[in-house]
C-alpha cells in the first residue's frame, strides 16, 4: 500500500515536472516569434523625434519603390533647375557629393564646374548662429527656410494643403517614404544640436539630390539648443550614384560621426517636439495643415484626395473642424497597401492593424476604427474622399493626424520630451471648440507592428515632469475657454501616457 502511494506521488510529480517544463517551453518559443515579428522601428508614443532604435533593414515595399529612382533623369533636373533659379556656388566648405555622372571628385576644387545639387543648393542647408530666431523662451534658436525645393513655392499657391513633420537626424531616412506620393508641399523641421547639424546638412543633400520627388517639393528648418550650439565639419558621401537606394545605410555611416561622449547627453537630451512641431506647421504657406510625425506615410492619392475635399461645403463651411486621417501600424515584410480594400485584407490576415492598438490604445481610440472599416461596403471602387463620422467619444490621451486651418492652438512649448505633447495640444482645441471628424477612404500608414517595451529612465523622467506641468497648463485651458468638458480641473493626476 505504502509503495503504491509512493509510486503514486513520483508520477504526479513527474507530470507536474513535465508540463512546466512543457509549457515554459511554449512560452519561450511564442515569445520569441513575438519578438521577432513585432518588432518596434519608432519610440512609443509617436513624436518622430530622437530616441527610437533606426531598423537593420528596410522593408520590401521601400526598397522597391526606391530602386525605381532615375538618378540620371534627376541630374538634368537639377541642372534646369540651377539655371533657371541662378544659384550661386556655395562657399568652398560645402558638403561634396561625389558621382561619376556628373558630380566633381573630392580631389577637384569644390564646385568647380556644374555640381549638380550644390548649384540648385546656393547657400543652403547652412545657417549664421548670429541670425534666426529665438522661441518664446529663448531655449532654442530656429532657423527657417534652410532650404527650399524649386516646386516649393509653386506648389503653395496651387495647393490648399501643406504636409507638416518634425525630426531629428537619427530619424531622416523616413523622409523618402513620406514624400513617395505626396504630391503637395511640406515643411520639415530638423533638430540638429552639435555635430548633427553637420550631419543633417550632408544628408539632406543627399536626399534632395537622390529623391526628386523630396527635393522639389520640400523647405527645410533647423532648430538646436542655445547649450548645443550647431558644429560644423566637412563630410562628403563618396560614389553617390551607387547610394542613391540605399538611404539607410548612408545615414548609418554618416552617424558615426557621434562620439560616445555626445552620445552621453545626446540621448538624455529632452527632444523639444512641441516646439519643432510648430516651427514646421508655421512654415506652410497653405491654408490647410497636415500635422504627422515623420514615420507615418501617405498612401497614394492622399493629397490629391485631400486637395478636393477641402474645397467640398463640409471643409469650405466649418470653421472649427479637423479632419481626421485614420493610421494604421502594418507589418513591414507585408506590400504597401494602396486602398483601403488591400488594408483591410492585410488586417484580416493579422498583418495591420489601427496604430498603437497594442502599445497604447486611448492614443487612437476616440477615431472607431471600426466604423471606419464597416463602411466598407458604402464604396465601392476608388471614390472621393468624404467624411466617415464624427468623433463622438473624445478622450483626453487622443492623439489623431489630422488636417486642419493653420489657426488652430499651437503646440506648447513647455512640454520637452515624452508625454503630454501632441495630446495637451489636440484637447486645447476640443476645449476651445474643435469638433473632429473621420475621413474616407484614405489613411496613412506605419511601417512595423508595435510592441511595447520596456522605458529607460530619462525617458520616464521626462514623461513626469510634463505631467506636473500639465497642472498649470490645464488650469490655464480652463481660465482661457471657460469650459472643462473632460472635467479634468477634478482630475489630480490624470493616467500615464
Amino acid at each position: 500500500m505504502g509503495s503504491n502511494s509512493t509510486n503514486t506521488m513520483i508520477c504526479k510529480v513527474w507530470g507536474v515536472g513535465m508540463f512546466s517544463i512543457v509549457a515554459l517551453t511554449t512560452s519561450n518559443i511564442l515569445l520569441t516569434l513575438r519578438l521577432m515579428h513585432g518588432r518596434d522601428d519608432g519610440f512609443l508614443g509617436g513624436g518622430g523625434g530622437c530616441g527610437g532604435s533606426i531598423p537593420d533593414t528596410a522593408p520590401h515595399s521601400w526598397t522597391a519603390a526606391l530602386s525605381s529612382t532615375n538618378h540620371s533623369e534627376y541630374l538634368t533636373f537639377l541642372k534646369a533647375a540651377a539655371i533657371n533659379t541662378g544659384a550661386q556656388a556655395p562657399p568652398e566648405n560645402e558638403v561634396v557629393l561625389n558621382d561619376d555622372k556628373g558630380l566633381p571628385d573630392s580631389s577637384e576644387t569644390p564646385l568647380a564646374g556644374f555640381s549638380g545639387p550644390s548649384l540648385l543648393l546656393g547657400t543652403g542647408f547652412r545657417v549664421d548662429e548670429s541670425t534666426g530666431r529665438w522661441d518664446v523662451r529663448r531655449r532654442y534658436k530656429i532657423h527657417d527656410h534652410v532650404f527650399t525645393g524649386p516646386q516649393y513655392p509653386r506648389l503653395t499657391r496651387e495647393s490648399p494643403v501643406c504636409l507638416a513633420t518634425q525630426t531629428s537626424v537619427d530619424r531622416l531616412f523616413w523622409l523618402t517614404q513620406v514624400a513617395r506620393y505626396w504630391t503637395s508641399p511640406m515643411s520639415v523641421a530638423v533638430f540638429t544640436p552639435d555635430v548633427e547639424y553637420a550631419i543633417a546638412r550632408a544628408y539632406l543633400t543627399y536626399l534632395v539630390t537622390c529623391f526628386p520627388f523630396l527635393g522639389e517639393k520640400v523647405t527645410f528648418h533647423f532648430t538646436y539648443p542655445r547649450d548645443h550650439l550647431p558644429r560644423d565639419i566637412p563630410l562628403v558621401i563618396d560614389h553617390l550614384e551607387g547610394k542613391c537606394d540605399q538611404p539607410l545605410a548612408v545615414l548609418k555611416e554618416l552617424l558615426k560621426q557621434r562620439n560616445s561622449k555626445m552620445l552621453m547627453w545626446r540621448e538624455r537630451m529632452p527632444y523639444p517636439q512641441n516646439v519643432v512641431r510648430n516651427v514646421a506647421r508655421k512654415n506652410c504657406g497653405t491654408e490647410w495643415v497636415f500635422l504627422a510625425d515623420v514615420d507615418i506615410v501617405p498612401i497614394p492619392g492622399l493629397s490629391d484626395g485631400l486637395a478636393t475635399f477641402l474645397a467640398t461645403k463640409p471643409a469650405t463651411q466649418c470653421k472649427k473642424c479637423a479632419f481626421v486621417v485614420p493610421t494604421y501600424e502594418v507589418d513591414e515584410r507585408s506590400p504597401l497597401p494602396y486602398n483601403r480594400s488591400s488594408l483591410l485584407r492585410l488586417a484580416e490576415q493579422g498583418r495591420a492593424r489601427p496604430f498603437h492598438q497594442k502599445v497604447f490604445v486611448h492614443n487612437q481610440h476616440a477615431t472607431n476604427f471600426s466604423r471606419w472599416e464597416a463602411r466598407e461596403h458604402d464604396f465601392p471602387g476608388e471614390v472621393a474622399v468624404s467624411i466617415s463620422h464624427p468623433v463622438t467619444n473624445f478622450e483626453f490621451f487622443y492623439e489623431p493626424f489630422y488636417v486642419a486651418r493653420d489657426d488652430v492652438p499651437p503646440h506648447d512649448e513647455r512640454f520637452l520630451g515624452y508625454g503630454f505633447t501632441r495630446n495637451t495640444q489636440v484637447y486645447e482645441m476640443f476645449v476651445s471648440g474643435y469638433s473632429f471628424h473621420v475621413l474616407s477612404p484614405i489613411f496613412t500608414l506605419h511601417w512595423g507592428m508595435q510592441v511595447k517595451r520596456s522605458r529607460p529612465a530619462w525617458r520616464e523622467k521626462q514623461n513626469n515632469a510634463n505631467r506636473r506641468l500639465f497642472e498649470g497648463f490645464k488650469r490655464e485651458v480652463f481660465a482661457r475657454y471657460g469650459k472643462d468638458p473632460l472635467n479634468m480641473m477634478a482630475t489630480k493626476k490624470p493616467r500615464k501616457s
